[in-house]
């Protein structure tokens, strides 16, 4: 009897312990069912509500706090560069070319990272432009470029006042591809400057200045956002120097001098038997006067003004021709009337002498 109790005992108890792992197991495979339909269910809610990729969603606000502001936005217009240059050459003077040459440091101060200078500036008046030692520097928290150029420049010399002329030589930096809606150029002028050493023979370098001022081409170069002209930033280097102009005097104009000087011998020649001589004189005049002049005309550029060389050279023809016109009327007049021939040949000698030294004298003074 007590064996049959025992027996039913454990089996009730075998029991209980199979409903239990039932159960357990039940649970599990419950919570597993529900874990897969969220994973499936998932896609549909969590594009809508999850950040996007490779960003993450803000922390949440602290009860109370107000919401920081977005970050201002950099203002629209054209980038502003800070363009300086240093002059260490000046070289190569060639008026009858209109051309110099100069070589020069230049560099540009920016914040853009898309902007590269060394890839769309140019030297607007080269007519030939090397570039070399092109870098460029972001260690100092700014974008600041470098290059050095050595180039011939084209230039319109003034030529009223030469051999005593000033000249202002210009060197202009110009961004070929972007117009002011974009790019703007400002001159540093306190760093720009002319090296000491830079010396050019027979010159005086007066001055130095740099600027910075928008050129206007009258076209849109084909742009169909524009409707007329177009507008680029430009940065102008101005280099003022003196001509030292007394030693060109005598050396260009020296043949001048020397034909007005066979011009006036001719009116102390007797003008009965040395007519052939006071002709010969005024045909020397006239030669040396003409080579002169193509020497003259081969160092000068032509010019639409009336110049000092141009006084120079017109007062000497007169002066020969003043003489010639005196032989002829000698010819004429000394056997009839030789007293009015004698008054009449000193007459054009000194007016010949007085208009010759008296404009050129003013002319020079003027220049000088």
């Amino acid at each position: 009897m007590a064996s049959g109790r025992n027996d039913r005992c454990r089996d009730r108890r075998s029991g209980e312990a199979r409903g239990r792992r039932n159960g357990l197991a039940g649970a599990i495979l419950t919570a597993l069912l529900i874990v897969a339909l969220a994973q499936f269910a998932l896609p549909s809610w969590a594009a809508t509500e999850a950040p996007p990729a490779g960003t993450s969603a803000p922390p949440p606000a602290a009860a109370g706090a107000t919401p920081p502001s977005a970050a201002p936005a950099r203002p629209d217009g054209p980038t502003e560069v800070k363009v300086g240059m240093y002059l260490t050459q000046l070289l190569d003077f060639d008026m009858s070319k209109r051309s110099y040459y100069a070589s020069f440091w230049l560099w540009y101060l920016h914040d853009s990272p898309e902007y590269d200078p060394h890839a769309t500036v140019e030297v607007a008046n080269a007519k030939s432009d090397s570039v070399k030692f092109a870098s460029l520097d972001t260690s100092k928290g700014i974008r600041w470029h470098q290059e050095k150029h050595g180039a011939v420049l084209a230039e319109d010399w003034e030529i009223t006042r030469f051999p005593f002329d000033r000249q202002k030589l210009v060197i202009m930096v110009e961004d070929g591809q972007s117009d002011t809606g974009r790019i703007r150029f400002v001159a540093d002028s306190k760093n720009s400057r002319i090296d000491p050493a830079a010396t050019v023979p027979g010159w005086t370098i007066e001055s130095f200045d740099l600027s910075a001022q928008d050129v206007t081409y009258n076209t849109s170069y084909g742009d169909p956002t524009l409707s007329e002209d177009s507008v680029y930033s430009r940065i102008v280097a101005t280099i003022t120097v003196k001509r030292q102009g007394i030693r060109l005097l005598c050396s260009l104009f020296v043949g001048f001098g020397v034909a007005f000087l066979l011009a006036l011998l001719t009116f102390f020649l007797d003008f009965e038997s040395m007519a052939g001589s006071r002709i010969g004189l005024c045909a020397a005049a006239v030669f040396a006067a003409v080579g002169n002049k193509y020497a003259l005309d081969g160092y000068l550029p032509p010019a639409s003004t009336f110049t000092l060389a141009d006084v120079i050279v017109s007062t000497t023809f007169a002066s020969i021709l003043l003489a010639a016109l005196a032989v002829v009327l000698m010819q004429l007049t000394h056997k009839r009337a030789p007293r009015f021939a004698r008054i009449a040949n000193l007459l054009l000698c000194l007016a010949t002498f007085a208009g010759y030294v008296g404009v050129n004298g003013y002319a020079v003074a003027s220049a000088a």
